[in-house]
């Protein structure tokens, strides 16, 4: 399953926070814009994103589904 979400990161505790949600599962994390592909459950690689807001997040493996569930229910997503 591959599941997609705009969300916006506005500190380094919501990244903090955002990285804490995507560790907890195993499937494949990835932040992305327009020009550039970062690994969702890295610090440095969603820093070098901000600028670029909103961010999209991809996620692919068997939790991935549970992933978005959890994540719809942040404020990093958004409506």
């Amino acid at each position: 399953m591959v599941i997609e979400r705009k969300i916006r990161l506005h500190s380094l505790t919501d990244i903090k926070d955002f990285i804490i949600l995507a560790s907890k599962y195993k499937c494949d994390v990835k932040i992305k814009t327009k020009n550039k592909i970062v690994d969702g459950k890295s610090m440095m690689g969603i820093i070098s994103l901000l600028r670029h807001q909103p961010l999209t997040v991809v996620a692919k493996g068997d939790d991935a589904d549970d992933f978005a569930g959890q994540l719809d229910r942040t404020d990093f997503k958004i409506q």
